[in-house]
């Protein structure tokens, strides 16, 4: 996803040169398509095509995949790219912008797609989060964030990737599905446009020199699509092509869980979590914090603004 620029663009571009069938998919369609064209006759590589994907938008992402599987019949490589940075906005579906395009987006069109990773298997999923997650407070009775910051809303959407990844991993590893998350680096990408004040025109300012490029930002995540002997590293986190710890919160067995019960109601899949589907008590067994998350009004997300401007 987030591929007619910045680290999406560069992983394609990576992928084609080692002769994947590549899907770009893009919010811009004619751009994606543009850039797809562009990635085909650099890397000699036929297989690269663009498809639309507003993850801002649950119907779009449900319609996306509709498209994929009558195109494609597997997917080995999944990548989790797109982001949103810049002020307080809404969904098309009336959640907080940040977190509904840079995690729960992602989650819902992950969790669609579930069928078609486990028949490829052995397969992988890669979520680009940031180690700026430290500064990330998921709080389920504030996902609207009220008291809105970009840099808080940023931060708690890549805390929220990674219990993603932590669960997908506990839920999904035994199907021979990896998941991975990964911290690209500092990289000069057009997030940078958006940072606010003073600091972010220091940033940009010195962002030539100080940050990485694209191309050099997008090496771990084309490791972990990739590199062999990755399975018993399915579920971390990993920074310059290697793994590397996070606080110990992240890996919470009952947070994770709850993210995962949540984002399902929020997705308008209101199951039972996979581990508890053979158990009829599983609802009772849910704690108070469990059934709180669970019931979030989908209303508490409206926001009034409607301004888009997703990379």
């Amino acid at each position: 996803t987030g591929a007619t620029s910045g680290i999406g663009k560069a992983t394609a571009h990576e992928l084609a040169l080692r002769g994947a069938r590549v899907i770009l998919a893009c919010r811009n369609q004619q751009l994606g398509e543009a850039v797809a064209r562009t990635i085909s006759k650099k890397t000699r590589n036929g297989d690269v095509m663009a498809l639309y994907l507003d993850l801002a938008s649950l119907q779009c992402i449900r319609d996306f995949v509709k498209q994929f599987k009558e195109k494609e019949n597997k997917l080995n490589i999944l990548i989790n790219n797109a982001g949103y940075f810049g002020p307080k906005a809404a969904t098309v579906d009336g959640y907080e912008r940040t977190f509904g395009v840079n995690y729960l987006g992602h989650f819902y069109l992950t969790y669609l797609l579930h069928d078609l990773l486990m028949k490829s298997a052995p397969s992988r999923i890669i979520n680009l989060s940031s180690n700026y997650y430290v500064k990330g407070k998921l709080d389920f009775n504030d996902l609207p964030l009220v008291n809105y910051d970009m840099m808080d809303a940023y931060s708690r959407s890549k805390l929220a990737i990674l219990h993603f990844t932590v669960e997908a991993h506990r839920m999904w590893s035994w199907e021979a599905i990896w998941t991975f998350s990964v911290h690209p680096g500092c990289v000069a990408t057009s997030v940078l446009r958006r940072y606010p004040g003073l600091f972010g025109k220091i940033l940009r300012a010195f962002s030539a020199f100080m940050f990485k490029s694209s191309d050099d930002g997008c090496q771990t995540v084309v490791y972990c699509a990739v590199a062999d002997g990755l399975r018993e590293e399915s579920g971390k986190f990993f920074e310059n092509c290697r793994v590397v710890p996070t606080k110990d919160y992240v890996r919470d067995k009952a947070v994770c869980k709850n993210l995962w019960l949540l984002s399902l109601h929020l997705c308008g899949l209101d199951e039972t979590h996979p581990e508890n589907k053979s158990e009829s008590a599983a609802t009772n067994s849910l704690s108070n914090s469990e059934t709180e998350a669970g019931s979030v009004n989908r209303r508490q997300m409206v926001k009034e603004t409607n301004s888009r401007s997703d990379r």
